[in-house]
């Protein structure tokens, strides 16, 4: 039975479509994405604060500078969940076209009523209470995903009702959304201590506990496992080879455990802890860089065709990039049989030897630092790992090219015939 991939295309498009078209997941990927400064900044001072240079270490720590320099990391990295629970709040509501921070504003307000206080003495001895940072960072992400899901759907739903203070037109448009976030938000974090009282006659004692118990830490154990690792990264070529973004569909599933993964490694690494994970956002962007397409945009540069000779010229810089688009749709590898093989096979056999590596101790696991997208090959290794894994990522370029050498020549050479048929004709 001949495997009719266009038929197939039809099949599966629908249902691809209306996962990476779906408005929770979307919202999510643009709440998330919108935290990347903060993410990014925590990333910089970790690199400032850990730089393995022993006379650089022995100054900012006899001068007290190492402390400082925490400061960006404790009120980025570990605050995590609380920006994420206000950007994931807003793009949401915004799909609803419901405009300002007020229901963004609530969600960090009911997020934190879930969050169990401590008291401690003060320099006074007057007991003060305190917001634990344990539960703001890493650990709380999937708290933050739930509380942002449901204040921002239930803020909407009491804006289409009606059951706003309506302010007259001639009141300045700041006022009115003050007094029209009045009784949602009223509503909404009444029925939040509501919850918050409940969880905490429990034993778990918070909805944190709870939902991390009961949620986050068997979805990163599931999700953070090898096996996990690999079936994403085939599904995502495979999805590419099919005509669909498959980065966006896979990723917009796996971005919160990732993430998460990400944050307690960065937390660990700042701190001069042990690392937790192997696996993460990061590890699997070093070392599925790009898709591995740079090695076929090195190999067009040498082709014999002068299709994708100029291919290769117009490519190959934003390849470097991580940019592979331009070659994706300009080869096409879309629904293409010759390319398929090393486009999926590159990802899978990338992960296996970095994880082996890895395991062994060859390579030390990334360190949840955030390379900004868009930084060139080898230098994203650098940054979100050291100089093992950069020369690591090298190794993997020239592994990428003998992948899609003997493909690319039948590819070549089809090229040129086609090429001589022309100018024949």
């Amino acid at each position: 039975m001949k495997f009719n991939s266009a038929q197939f295309q039809k099949k599966v498009q629908p249902v691809v479509n209306k996962i990476s078209n779906n408005r929770y997941l979307k919202a999510m990927m643009g709440g998330m994405m919108a935290a990347m400064p903060a993410t990014i900044i925590g990333s910089l001072a970790t690199l400032l604060k850990t730089l393995p240079i022993e006379p650089y270490q022995n100054f900012i720590v006899s001068h007290g500078i190492d402390k400082y320099l925490q400061l960006p990391v404790t009120l980025t990295t570990n605050i995590l969940a609380l920006l994420f629970v206000f950007c994931i709040t807003y793009s949401l509501v915004e799909s609803f076209d419901v405009k300002g921070v007020g229901p963004s504003v609530v969600a960090v307000v009911s997020f934190l009523i879930l969050t169990p206080l401590q008291t401690t003495k003060n320099a006074y001895g007057m007991d003060e209470s305190v917001i634990p940072m344990n539960w703001l960072g890493s650990t709380g992400i999937f708290t933050a995903l739930i509380v942002a899901f449901v204040v921002g759907r239930l803020y909407v739903y009491i804006i289409q009702k009606g059951w706003t203070i309506k302010m007259p037109e001639a009141v300045p448009p700041f006022i009115k959304d003050s007094f029209a976030s009045l009784i949602p938000g009223t509503m909404i974090t009444a029925i939040f201590v509501v919850i918050s009282a409940i969880f905490a006659s429990t034993p778990f004692g918070s909805v944190h506990a709870f939902i991390y118990g009961m949620l986050q830490l068997p979805l990163q154990h599931l999700g953070g496992s090898f096996g996990a690792l690999v079936f994403v990264a085939i599904l995502s070529q495979v999805l590419w080879v099919l005509g669909i973004h498959g980065s966006m569909v896979v990723l917009s599933v796996m971005m919160p455990i990732w993430s998460a993964m990400d944050a307690a490694q960065l937390s660990a690494y700042s701190a001069g802890q042990p690392l937790p994970n192997i696996f993460g956002m990061m590890f699997f962007n070093i070392y599925t860089f790009g898709g591995t397409v740079l090695g076929l945009a090195i190999l067009m540069l040498r082709a014999r065709s002068q299709r994708f000779k100029t291919l290769g010229k117009l490519s190959i810089v934003p390849a470097v990039f991580g940019i592979t688009e331009p070659i994706i749709f300009g080869t096409p590898l879309v629904l293409n049989p010759i390319f398929a093989i090393p486009f999926v096979l590159g990802n899978v056999v990338s992960l296996v030897l970095a994880y082996l590596a890895t395991l062994t101790g060859m390579l030390p696991p990334p360190t949840g630092i955030g390379a900004p997208s868009g930084t060139p090959v080898v230098l994203q290794g650098l940054i979100a790992g050291n100089w093992r894994n950069a020369l690591f990522q090298l190794a993997l370029v020239i592994l990428w090219i003998a992948i899609w050498y003997p493909f690319f020549k039948i590819a070549d050479n089809k090229a040129i015939k086609e090429e001589g048929e022309l100018v024949e004709a």
